[in-house]
């Protein structure tokens, strides 16, 4: 007999899958979405919806999270990696690390938006089709909301003039509010779970 334990587990399990299925048919009328995400399985959301995009060419740029660290999620979450490139914003600001490695390029920090915006802009240049911002909210640790702001909007351009698709994540919380006002201006949708 299956507990509710259980239960509860597959009904999030589900909702989690069919929430990243509307997020990919959003993007087929929205080209730059802004995802607000709740703590609560901040973490499970964000490879759901990561793994449903990856069967086209997808750029996901990590502002919270080493490749080490997505790359374990990814693998547990037997998300395809071979047209995927991560933009690894942390490894630097805590160890030695090369520049670039399979998979990936590595930035000095989150707050480095030249480097993150010319990276970005060289992989879009490869036709990319997804890009992936985790999270916006972090970024208010490294930098101000006027340059986070301006950051957003240049790679937003960047996308639109290269015809790919963002999905930028957010956490859904009240001392990020005004961040989130701010670059709901961006976009074309803004999808609170």
């Amino acid at each position: 007999m299956i507990g509710e334990d259980t239960k509860l587990r597959c009904g999030i399990e589900i909702g989690l899958i069919c929430m990243a299925l509307k997020i990919k048919e959003k993007l087929e009328q929205a080209n730059i979405i802004l995802v607000l995400v709740p703590s609560v399985d901040y973490g499970k959301t964000v490879v759901d919806i990561s793994k449903e995009l990856s069967d086209k060419s997808l750029c996901y740029v990590s502002l919270n999270k080493t490749f080490g660290s997505l790359k374990e999620n990814f693998d547990k979450a037997k998300m395809r990696m071979d047209s995927v490139i991560v933009i690894d914003a942390i490894s630097k600001t805590i160890r030695n690390t090369p520049n670039q490695t399979a998979g990936c390029y590595f930035v000095s920090s989150p707050a480095a938006f030249t480097e993150i915006s010319i990276l970005v802009s060289k992989i879009l240049r490869h036709k990319f089709e997804y890009v992936i911002f985790d999270s916006l909210t972090n970024l208010l640790v490294y930098s101000d909301k006027g340059q986070i702001v301006r950051f957003v909007s240049n790679i937003v351009n960047q996308a639109r003039e290269n015809k790919a698709k963002v999905v930028l994540f957010a956490l859904d919380i009240d001392e990020q509010q005004a961040l989130i006002k701010e670059c709901t201006m961006a976009v074309d949708e803004v999808i609170k779970l």
